[in-house]
């Protein structure tokens, strides 16, 4: 009686979770594409829909690049974990086939009321699908990186798995494109200007390489430095640009009162000249590189790249780059009646609202 009793229990726990498949549980240790590591030179199309919307990254002559985002380019990390990451995909356990707990997985259709799933498509250049996979949550485990992964289901099949690897993918375009715009490191800075939308300007350069600090052009009488390194900060404002969204440039304006401009000058003789304005609540950016008379070869194949890579977008950049881009003077100074060691100046030029833009 004990023995029936137990069986029963056994067999109501694996109704429960719709998972008692002999056949399913061989599966287990197996790649969920096993073919498709044959074909990943085939896809030429990465198609990712939630229930937000969808999203297109296709290869083309120059490589990857973004359909959402006019063409623009994609990061060779971000699509390579889409692919291989799929093939190489084991099914480590099955879980759920019963639809009303997809959810708690987050395996449910896309087109489900309320879904967080994601589900991405690899295509060839006939559009066929290579492969197609419902993406749910992510289990992370904190003592074994091993055990982590996340759990799956094909679209149109009942069995949900859960699955190991380094796969991933989401409609938000930030996550695939390159969102490096520039770096020019401090070091190679003889110059910086920025231009306020009123005609003020900021100027500062150094002698050389080994000059310690940058020089201040026409200082008032009588105006303090927060320090000696304070300019070093506008001196780096164009190291390590990232941007925040990006668009054809013909799709922003330029023109107008609010255009604010920065100029950076390298010893080897590269010019990067950026034009900034405000849109929609948000400051874009365009960037343009020449070289001067006496520049390096490196000099002029760094210009020859930026332009390559930039001319043609506009950026909308970062808020706390945006604010060294256009430093104002009195953003180094000491205000009036300060002494030394006080520093309670909370940075004009950390306002943005002469964009029309609330920080």
């Amino acid at each position: 009686m004990l023995i029936v009793t137990v069986l029963a229990a056994v067999v109501a726990l694996f109704s429960v979770f719709g998972r008692f498949d002999p056949a399913t549980v061989e599966k287990a240790g197996v790649l969920m594409f096993p073919d498709l590591s044959d074909h990943v030179n085939e896809v030429t199309e990465i198609h990712v829909r939630d229930g937000e919307g969808t999203l297109t990254v296709r290869r083309g002559e120059k490589g990857w690049a973004l359909d959402n985002k006019a063409g623009y380019p994609a990061r060779d990390d971000r699509v390579r974990t889409a692919i291989i990451g799929l093939s190489e995909l084991a099914l480590s356990e099955p879980k759920t086939r019963l639809p009303e707990r997809y959810a708690d997985l987050q395996v449910e259709d896309v087109e489900a009321d309320e879904s967080k799933s994601v589900e991405l498509f690899l295509r060839d250049e006939d559009g066929g699908d290579l492969a197609s996979v419902i993406i749910g949550r992510r289990k992370f485990s904190y003592t074994d990186l091993a055990e982590g992964g996340l759990y799956v289901r094909r679209p149109g099949e009942a069995q949900s798995w859960f699955a190991t690897g380094e796969f991933g993918a989401r409609t938000d375009p930030i996550y695939w494109l390159k969102t490096r715009i520039l770096d020019l490191p401090r070091e190679e800075v003889a110059a910086m200007m920025t231009v306020q939308p009123d005609g003020t300007q900021l100027a500062i350069s150094k002698a050389s390489p080994d000059t310690p600090f940058f020089t201040v052009a026409d200082l008032p009488e009588g105006a303090r430095l927060r320090s000696p390194g304070a300019p070093d900060q506008l001196g780096a404002a164009m190291d390590g640009l990232d941007l925040a969204d990006v668009a054809p440039v013909g799709e922003v304006d330029f023109s107008g009162d609010n255009l604010a401009r920065a100029q950076a000058k390298t010893f080897g003789g590269l010019v990067v000249d950026v034009d900034m304005v405000g849109k929609d609540g948000k400051v874009w950016a365009r960037f343009a590189a020449s070289t001067a008379t006496q520049a390096t070869a490196e000099a002029v194949r760094q210009s020859q790249d930026i332009n390559a890579r930039l001319s043609g977008w506009a950026y909308q950049i970062k808020d706390y780059q945006i604010r060294n881009l256009r430093m104002p003077l009195a953003a180094l100074l000491k205000p009036e009646g300060e002494e030394d060691g006080d520093d309670e100046y909370e940075g004009e030029f950390m306002d943005l609202r002469d964009f029309g833009v609330t920080p």
